[in-house]
């Protein structure tokens, strides 16, 4: 399957396509390409660089997040379902991926390469200021669960939440957030 087989009405579907009409869909669809994995390849790796934005077609990826080189525990941390979109951190800040992402069968994703829609962005195309706003806001939403999520932490009272919220106090105390 290349990206230029992927109907409208599927595209139509993915969240991060929502403010796209179809032409606009399928201008940054023919920009892109179809990458297959299997299971258990990595299409991210924690802490190394890449600037793509990735969508997944077929299939259930995980997203995981290894400790410290000391412990190295792994922690899965979201199983991604198809239209899902990964790697916006990344793709739009130029700095290592925060966690990894491996597959957990066989998957078909969509792969935006960041040169791609640079030159998307150079010609001037609505689609690439669209998606970019549509990206903003799954951010933005991931980080307002996360938001909800510690708030949930620092105010259990029990004993070891107490302890996390002392260590949180004295570590951002000279910040001004």
């Amino acid at each position: 399957m290349n990206a230029t087989e992927i109907t409208n009405d599927v595209l139509a579907e993915i969240p991060v396509f929502r403010y796209l009409e179809a032409d606009e869909r399928r201008q940054l669809c023919d920009a892109s390409s179809i990458q297959q994995f299997t299971s258990g390849e990595v299409i991210i790796r924690q802490g190394r660089k890449s600037q793509n934005l990735w969508v997944l077609l077929r299939g259930e990826c995980e997203v995981i997040r290894h400790g410290s080189e000391s412990n190295g525990d792994e922690v899965v941390l979201a199983t991604l379902t198809p239209y899902s979109t990964f790697g916006e951190m990344s793709f739009f800040h130029a700095a290592p991926h925060s966690a990894g992402v491996r597959a957990k069968g066989n998957v078909d994703i969509l792969r935006l390469q960041r040169e791609a829609y640079d030159q998307l962005i150079d010609s001037g195309a609505t689609s690439a200021y669209k998606l970019a706003l549509a990206a903003v806001e799954t951010m933005a939403d991931r980080l307002r669960k996360m938001d909800e999520w510690v708030a949930a932490l620092v105010g259990d009272t029990s004993r070891e939440k107490r302890e996390w919220s002392n260590f949180r106090s004295s570590l951002f105390g000279e910040w001004n957030l």
